[in-house]
């Protein structure tokens, strides 16, 4: 049985859109899972170092941060930061385990996702905005659903390879790329220095 930890919610307020106003949630130690508005279309920059990390899309207009694993006692260090400006938020995580503890960050499924991670695991779920994605090294794997929901797709691995042919086989001797330009709506760019980059449904 999985253990998740409580999430202490954390509230909001803000100005009318028309006053360019900044805003910012940082937890407090010990981590005990996090919580804060976000709306669906929001832009979302999400700055990862080490680890093993889900970004998974839900129904909810929230977002929430919780960890797993044997590991769990350390997720106590783990520090969130949170910053709004406009239409596009940041979220930091820091002071990450980086074995034995999973942490799953949840999101609405119609935010325009942009990450970078330096080492790990990473996972993008159910995400059906934009989605610009690097990790320097590790294992990417990347729910894209349908191929006919994109307009533009852009994949590449340095070393490592491409898994999946949902927008054609890879090509390339040394690592791998796939692109692709359609009909649809959403812009995918995903690319793995060292690593395997996995495409799922």
């Amino acid at each position: 049985m999985k253990t998740i930890l409580p999430l202490a919610a954390a509230i909001l307020f803000f100005a009318p859109a028309a006053v360019c106003q900044s805003s910012k949630d940082v937890s407090k130690p010990p981590f005990e899972g996090f919580e804060a508005h976000l709306t669906g279309g929001t832009m979302l920059r999400v700055h990862l170092h080490d680890g093993d990390f889900r970004i998974v899309g839900s129904d909810a207009e929230k977002i929430s941060i919780h960890a797993e694993g044997n590991n769990i006692e350390q997720a106590k260090n783990i520090q969130v930061k949170l910053t709004r400006s406009g239409n596009v938020a940041d979220l930091k995580l820091s002071h990450v385990p980086k074995k034995e503890l999973q942490v799953t960050i949840e999101i609405p499924r119609t935010t325009d996702l942009y990450a970078r991670m330096r080492g790990g695991d990473l996972a993008v779920l159910g995400i059906m905005g934009d989605k610009d994605l690097e990790l320097t090294g590790g294992d990417l794997t990347v729910g894209v659903g349908s191929p006919q929901d994109y307009a533009h797709v852009d994949l590449s691995v340095r070393f490592g390879d491409v898994k999946g042919s949902q927008f054609g086989e890879p090509k390339g001797s040394m690592g791998n790329s796939v692109r692709m330009d359609g009909n649809g709506k959403y812009r995918l760019r995903a690319h793995v220095m060292a690593g395997d980059l996995v495409l799922t449904p």
